[in-house]
């Protein structure tokens, strides 16, 4: 009888190890390495129009410094699952003092954003898509934003949410952050 053995999962310390894949996003999700192709331009466009909109806002929404990181990793540890993760989220808003440690530190960010934002790709599996946002949701962070540009649909993920709050052209968000559907998809019109 053959035996068969779940695949070793690797520690964030034996990630960055790991050497680069050129042409592939790179994360690790829960201990497994996932590489997928890099995105197309209008997934960057959508990215660039939703950075504008956060830089634009966040003067006014907080009276704590925070800043828009892009595409950056995020490091932690789920103790639930015992797995490390490394995932770049599309973009994060974070506080200063812990965007400075992680300059300071020359690794990874390690805090809990406030908000991620992941704009979705038509190349990544649905499954790994809940798969993060639940990992996200885990480590405490009070909103996760998904933006399909496909179907021009923004969805907002809170932990403490029944269901997903669906937001669609003419639709307008006023939380995490203020903006017309119509404006983050304008980009691309």
């Amino acid at each position: 009888m053959a035996t068969v053995t779940a695949p070793r999962l690797i520690t964030a310390a034996d990630y960055a190890q790991l050497e680069e894949v050129l042409g592939f996003r790179d994360e690790l999700i829960e201990g497994e390495r996932v590489l997928s192709p890099n995105a197309i331009f209008p997934h960057a466009a959508i990215i660039k129009q939703l950075e504008r909109i956060l830089e634009n806002q966040l003067a006014e929404l907080s009276a704590e410094p925070l800043l828009v990181a892009r595409e950056t990793g995020w490091k932690f540890h789920n103790a639930a699952s015992g797995a490390d993760s490394v995932p770049g989220p599309d973009l994060m808003v974070i506080r200063d003092e812990d965007a400075q440690r992680a300059i300071k530190s020359r690794r990874w960010f390690e805090g809990v954003p406030l908000l991620v934002i992941e704009v979705i790709s038509p190349s990544e599996r649905k499954a790994r898509r809940l798969q993060k946002i639940g990992l996200y949701l885990d480590m405490g962070v009070p909103h996760v934003v998904e933006v399909d540009y496909t179907k021009r649909v923004v969805r907002l993920h809170t932990p403490e949410a029944d269901s997903v709050a669906v937001y669609r052209e003419g639709d307008q968000m006023t939380l995490p952050f203020r903006a017309a559907v119509s404006e983050i998809f304008s980009i691309l019109d």
